[in-house]
C-alpha cells in the first residue's frame, strides 16, 4: 500500500513542478512582450531571403498574429538561459556542487551558443538557396503570392530544426553519461551518421549545389566528430578516477 508520507511527498513535488512551470511561462511572456517591440526588425531580417517579394495576409488578424508568433519564439530563445538556470536551481538539491557548477557555467552557455550558431548557420547558408529553389520551381506556371503566416512558419521551422541539430554534441555527451552510448559505439556508427546527415541536408535543402552542400554537411559531421572526442575524453577521465580510487583502497 502507498504510505501517507509518499502521497504527501508526491503532492509537494507536483506543487513544486507547478510553480516551476508558472515561473517559466512568466519568464517567456515577459521576454516575448519585450521582443514584440522588435518584431518589425526581426521580420525585416527574415524577409531578406525572398529578395523583395511581397508578403500578404489572408485574414484580418494574420498580420498581428505573425508579429505575436515571432515575438513568442524570440521570447523562448532569449529566455532559454534563464529557464535552464531556473531548472538547475530547482533540482539543485539532488545534484552535487561540482555538477551544478558544470551545468551553470559550461553546459548552459555552450547549449545557448550552439543553438544560436545553428540558427545563424541555417539563416546564412540553408535559407537563401532553399528559398531560391522553391520560389523558382513554380515560376513557369504560377506567380509567387506568399502568405506571411505560412512563410514565417516555414522559416521558423527550418531555423529551429537546425538550431536543435547543433545541440548534437551535448545530447550525445548526456547519453554517454547515463551509459546509453559510448565512444566505441559512436565510432562504429560513423558511416551511418554520415549517411543520415547527407539525407537530412538533402531533405531540408534539396536545392544546394555541390559546393554549398559540402559546406553545409561538413559542420554537422564536425559536430559528430567533436562529440566522439568529448565522450572519449570523459571516459578516459572516468577510468583514471576509478584507478586512483582502487589504488587508494588497496
Amino acid at each position: 500500500m502507498i504510505k501517507s508520507e509518499q502521497i504527501v511527498g508526491f503532492a509537494k513535488s507536483l506543487e513544486k513542478f507547478r510553480k516551476i512551470i508558472i515561473t517559466m511561462l512568466v519568464i517567456v511572456i515577459i521576454a516575448a512582450s519585450l521582443m514584440y517591440f522588435e518584431a518589425d526588425f526581426i521580420i525585416g531580417i527574415l524577409e531578406k531571403p525572398i529578395h523583395g517579394v511581397n508578403l500578404y495576409f489572408m485574414a484580418p488578424a494574420e498580420g498581428i498574429m505573425v508579429k505575436m508568433k515571432i515575438a513568442f519564439l524570440g521570447g523562448i530563445v532569449i529566455s532559454f538561459p534563464f529557464i535552464a538556470y531556473l531548472l538547475i536551481y530547482q533540482t539543485g538539491s539532488k545534484l552535487t556542487v561540482k555538477v551544478r557548477r558544470i551545468l551553470y557555467f559550461f553546459v548552459t552557455p555552450v547549449a545557448v551558443l550552439l543553438f544560436i550558431g545553428g540558427i545563424l548557420f541555417g539563416y546564412k547558408l540553408l535559407l537563401p538557396s532553399t528559398i531560391g529553389f522553391l520560389m523558382s520551381s513554380g515560376n513557369e506556371f504560377m506567380k509567387a503570392n506568399l502568405s506571411g503566416d505560412n512563410y514565417f512558419s516555414f522559416i521558423e521551422t527550418i531555423l529551429l530544426a537546425v538550431g536543435l541539430i547543433f545541440e548534437l554534441p551535448l545530447v550525445l555527451i548526456a547519453l554517454s553519461r547515463i551509459n546509453i552510448v559510448n565512444s566505441k559505439m559512436l565510432k562504429g556508427k560513423r558511416k551511418i551518421a554520415l549517411m543520415v546527415s547527407l539525407i537530412a541536408v538533402a531533405f531540408v535543402a534539396p536545392s544546394l549545389d555541390a559546393m554549398t552542400f559540402i559546406l553545409v554537411t561538413l559542420p554537422i559531421i564536425g559536430l559528430y566528430e567533436i562529440s566522439i572526442w568529448c565522450v572519449y575524453l570523459l571516459e578516459k577521465s572516468d577510468k583514471k578516477k576509478q584507478l586512483s580510487k582502487l589504488k587508494e583502497s588497496a
